[in-house]
């Protein structure tokens, strides 16, 4: 946010994009709708949305194994034949559901359940990404088995999940299991109110939205990139809702901030509300973000600052969510310590949810004693130590990450350096680490070419027929590229593969012919 111009200012220099309009209700929003409607997974795959710390493995693992606990315990408690059905609100790239799914599978196979005992639902409000995720190669099986589907959802106004694949709508009611939810860097994103307090006075927050006239502005993501905001304040006219659960809340904060502008998350809460009807027993939520679930970070806060990454998000009020769940006789779950870059929390909205106690302590473990906030600050650290790390650290910490391609790649200079030392088991060791990495790995043809950087390694080690296998994964997924095709002839040829060699050079010949 920038300093207030003067109106004469604003004039000369700015275009007025929109006057003293209520936070909630501003175009900013409707910008940001278009940018991930006209994007789709472009946003995540040029890497403009920042997604890696909600969809890594290790987040995935604390995940899954909450819900298999949850499961477990909604097995002993009231044992039904109706699969658990998770649904994760803006889903993006997919790539979390990825991990989870894998994640899953294990510990179902661990526990003998199988896993049509779960249904999986992929949400989002562009089509495309629905249409990607359908696509995509990785999640065939899980389609296939009837544990993964698809479906439309708006967070602002949907009040019903309509499944794609199998051609069902769950409608409020319709679920005899608690819906679980997975909201993952979506609060941040979706409109909030904003109010200000000070002396148990509470005022609505309005904003001016303004750009400069010398800045070029050819997309969406440009405009949001460039925007600048005024805020001003006025009395509130009306009570600004109708649910009496809000207006509690909103009262209690005027009784207890001071001098403090506040997000107000009515729309997430509202959404909550509406998947919590979908169920007859209730909800389950888990939820990463930046932003705080303690009153005291409410306390004193200035207007708010927009992060812009191709989009924009704001910091998410989680105490309003843990009140919300408080209010309803539900246990919310948060870390008693404070989080660096990523707040991890549970809400158990179901009946006897202090009777959930394989849950309970599953978030202890997961999110209490060592956090995927946890994981993300070590692998900061570790990003230190890459040119210097033996092989066995790279090995462990690839086992820490649970064989993260994107860690992977980090530390690959390293082991290509190392290469030229490893004996017979040191080769065997870091194959069989890569080639878990590219099982675990879910490609978006994003810029880093993780089966090239591999082939390149088992080049390095000598090992050219994997060399092979994964330059031709890359082209698969890349299309064939007059360099990667080179450098399979080279593998052929230390192979002594003539007929291979010769096969790739008349592909080549082939490309070169049809470009000139």
């Amino acid at each position: 946010m920038s300093e207030n111009p003067e109106p004469e200012d604003l004039q000369q220099a700015y275009y007025l994009i929109e006057n003293e309009q209520v936070f909630s209700h501003s175009q900013l929003w409707e910008m940001q709708r278009h940018y991930y409607e006209s994007m789709g997974v472009e946003a995540w795959r040029h890497g403009e949305v920042p997604h890696y710390v909600t969809s890594n493995p290790r987040m995935a693992n604390s995940y899954a194994e909450m819900v298999f606990a949850f499961w477990r315990d909604r097995q002993r408690l009231a044992p039904l034949d109706e699969p658990l059905t998770i649904c994760e609100l803006g889903a993006g790239s997919g790539r979390f559901a990825f991990h989870f799914l894998s994640r899953l599978s294990l510990l179902c196979a661990e526990a003998h359940v199988p896993m049509t005992a779960f249904r999986y639902v992929l949400t989002d409000l562009a089509p495309s990404n629905l249409a990607f995720w359908q696509e995509h190669p990785r999640f065939g099986p899980y389609f296939d088995a009837g544990v993964l589907d698809v479906a439309l959802f708006d967070i602002n106004q949907s009040k019903k999940l309509a499944l794609q694949r199998c051609d069902q709508t769950i409608t409020p009611g319709s679920l005899v299991q608690p819906l679980v939810v997975i909201a993952n860097y979506v609060f941040d994103s979706i409109p909030q109110d904003l109010f200000y307090i000070n002396e148990q006075r509470c005022e609505e927050v309005l904003v001016t939205l303004y750009v400069g006239k010398d800045k070029p502005l050819p997309t969406v993501a440009h405009l949001l990139s460039a925007l600048e905001c005024r805020f001003d304040n006025r009395a509130i006219a009306k009570p600004p809702y109708r649910e009496t659960s809000l207006k509690r809340l909103l009262a209690d904060y005027q009784r207890t901030l001071v001098d403090s502008y506040l997000l107000f998350p009515a729309t997430g809460l509202r959404c909550l509300h509406r998947l919590h009807a979908l169920s007859r027993q209730g909800v389950m939520m888990l939820s990463a973000d930046k932003g705080d679930h303690r009153i005291s970070s409410l306390q004193g806060r200035p207007a708010p600052d927009l992060v812009r990454h191709g989009s924009f998000s704001l910091n998410v009020n989680y105490h309003a969510f843990k009140a919300a769940c408080e209010q309803e006789g539900g246990i919310a779950l948060f870390p008693t310590a404070h989080h660096r870059s990523v707040n991890v929390g549970c809400l158990l909205m179901v009946p006897g949810a202090t009777d959930h106690y394989h849950t309970l302590s599953t978030y202890r473990r997961q999110v209490e004693e060592f956090s995927p906030d946890d994981f993300y600050s070590v692998m900061r650290a570790a990003q230190e130590h890459c040119d210097t790390i033996s092989l066995e650290g790279i090995l462990a910490y690839l086992r820490l990450t649970l064989h993260d391609g994107h860690q992977f790649v980090r530390y690959l200079p390293r082991l290509v350096e190392l290469a030229h030392l490893f004996g017979p088991y040191e080769r065997d060791a870091v194959v069989t680490a890569a080639e878990r990495v590219w099982e675990l790995h879910f490609p978006l043809g994003e810029e880093m070419d993780l089966a090239d950087l591999i082939a390149r390694l088992m080049y390095a080690l000598d090992d050219y027929a994997r060399a092979i296998t994964y330059f031709e994964r890359s082209n698969a997924i890349y299309g064939e590229h007059t360099g990667t095709l080179d450098n399979i002839t080279l593998c052929y040829q230390q192979l002594h593969q003539d007929g291979g060699a010769g096969h790739v050079r008349e592909t080549l010949h082939a490309r070169i012919a049809g470009s000139s």
